[in-house]
């Protein structure tokens, strides 16, 4: 195998696993690999592309423990927010884009370092303990958080971040996180998969590409699942911190020295 191919393949894997597993994690992880390897826009929608797969594969069994309500609001936001995401997309650089990214994921990042937030998420054992420990604050406060994943899905496919933060640091179980998430990226990355093919063009490569590494990318659902009953409630928010540290590091990393040469 062509070692380019390998190396993504190896990231895909890690990324659905984790995505599997948590919630998040492929947009993140995939994502800025792809980029790095190809070098091309092309690796935002192969990343779309792939992400729903494996949103629709996790959806169907874990659809019972969406928090529906909220999933409704995030959705309302996000049917605004991903049509100025790709706005976003096609209007400023790569560089530009990785660095607003950079900081949204690093402003959520606040949420989870309160005193005491995730707190009660740590001793929820079931749905009905997550729901009764979570705060639930304003619709119009869900429906923003919903554009945001919306923009953030048009422009980068990484709608997850901002609102998985937000969960965790209101206290919602993991299991919540993770089913209201996929089911929301069903949405999202279906609405920026349908507006990146009308709006830009879908070469046959980037199919090819998608086919490839669709293989790696179910094998990585498969492992996921299996490592998603083996994370305890504070693990499970350990892990989002790690992730969003790495995502915000990794893209400021990435960004900020070519901004600085111009």
């Amino acid at each position: 195998m062509d070692p380019q191919y390998l190396f993504m393949a190896i990231a895909v894997f890690g990324a659905s696993a984790l995505q599997s597993a948590t919630g998040i994690g492929f947009g993140v992880i995939a994502g800025p690999v792809l980029l790095i390897v190809l070098n091309s826009r092309a690796a935002i929608q192969i990343s779309i592309g792939l992400s729903l797969m494996i949103a629709a594969v996790l959806v169907p069994s874990l659809w019972r423990n969406t928090d529906r309500l909220l999933l409704l609001r995030l959705l309302a936001g996000s049917a605004a927010g991903v049509p100025i995401g790709l706005a976003v997309f096609l209007s400023i650089g790569i560089d530009h884009l990785k660095l607003l990214a950079g900081l949204a994921v690093l402003f959520t990042l606040v949420f989870l370092f309160r005193p005491g937030a995730g707190a009660k998420a740590a001793g929820a054992v079931s749905a009905g303990a997550e729901t009764a420990g979570a705060k639930r604050p304003g619709k119009l406060e869900q429906i923003l958080l919903g554009a945001i994943s919306g923009v953030m899905s048009g422009s980068l496919a990484m709608p997850g971040p901002v609102p998985a933060a937000w969960m965790s640091a209101r206290s919602y179980g993991k299991d919540t996180i993770r089913a209201t998430l996929l089911s929301l990226f069903i949405f999202s990355y279906l609405a920026a998969l349908a507006l990146q093919a009308i709006m830009t063009d879908i070469g046959r490569e980037t199919l090819r590409h998608g086919l490839i590494l669709a293989g790696p990318a179910l094998a990585g659902v498969i492992a996921g699942h299996f490592l998603s009953h083996r994370l305890t409630e504070r693990a499970f928010r350990w892990v989002l911190i790690s992730v969003l540290t790495a995502t915000a590091a990794g893209l400021f990393l990435s960004s900020i020295p070519n901004l600085v040469a111009r």
